[in-house]
């Protein structure tokens, strides 16, 4: 059991009323991206990024590749064109990571302003949908299956807040992901956990874990493992077998696996146990 959820101050970004701060920070973020990526040396673009097969230029690729790929995916749900069996998330990190490396042939300057025009027309997409569409249509995902069309809005703020991260580290610069853009994505990132959540691994694994997030609503959400499964939901459990307690960002960072945030309490077996139960994208 958990107690009452402690509900948290963010915008609800599944919710239309949420739209605009979505829609803001993406552009913000992306924004950053994009003037790091133009005001890079030539030295720094050969830059190894915190992503073993990229470097700073392979980081242009992949935004590249991402945002003609969900253009596609849009383009697919306007039409109602049949979709394929999602690919699911095993094969995501190896077939990404090498889709970002085609562009190194590619002319630097080409691969900005095709970033620059794909994405202005991927956020177009974003500023029209409608109330209705915002969490009623489904648009496919090649990787995940069909989801809210308000997910692949999170995706892109996924992507672009924890690679700006990965820049500022390439580049030498203070690394940080942004607070608002990392506090809107909190509640995406359980669901990303459980994307990346290994049931094989978790095999007479039964926890019940608490994530505290720090910020002002004192945040909590029970992440429950038993019989192979993963789930969450807000609110603290009674009794859990080990508290994770992090800043937002680096909460993000964590469930990335860019690093190992946070502070762990409680059974040290428990909390090894947990850390050992994903892979990696």
């Amino acid at each position: 059991m958990t107690t009452s959820p402690t509900a948290p101050t963010r915008v609800d970004a599944t919710q239309f009323s949420g739209k605009d701060t979505m829609t803001r920070l993406i552009r913000q973020e992306y924004q950053t991206c994009f003037d790091m990526l133009v005001a890079a040396s030539e030295q720094e673009w050969h830059a190894q990024t915190p992503c073993d097969l990229w470097e700073v230029r392979d980081m242009a690729g992949h935004l590249l590749d991402a945002a003609y790929c969900y253009l596609g995916y849009f383009k697919q749900a306007e039409h109602g064109w049949p979709t394929e069996e999602p690919r699911g998330m095993r094969p995501y990190a190896d077939a990404l990571g090498r889709s970002a490396l085609q562009y190194r042939s590619v002319y630097r300057w080409e691969v900005l302003g095709r970033l620059e025009a794909c994405t202005e027309l991927l956020f177009s997409y974003f500023d029209r949908l409608t109330e209705d569409e915002w969490a009623g249509k489904l648009v496919p995902h090649r990787w995940v299956g069909p989801v809210p069309a308000f997910m692949m809005a999170a995706f892109q703020l996924m992507d672009y807040s924890v690679h700006n991260w990965d820049l500022r580290k390439a580049l030498g610069q203070e690394a940080f992901v942004d607070h608002e853009a990392s506090d809107t994505l909190v509640p995406f990132m359980f669901g990303l956990m459980q994307i990346c959540f290994a049931p094989e691994l978790a095999e007479g694994v039964d926890l019940s874990i608490d994530v505290h997030i720090s910020t002002s609503a004192d945040e909590h959400w029970t992440v429950q493992v038993r019989d192979g499964q993963l789930t969450y939901q807000p609110g603290k459990p009674e009794n859990p077998d080990a508290t994770f307690t992090f800043p937002c960002h680096e909460f993000c960072l964590d469930v990335y696996q860019r690093l190992q945030g946070g502070t762990a309490s409680g059974d040290q077996p428990a909390i090894d146990t947990f850390r050992k139960l994903f892979f990696t994208i």
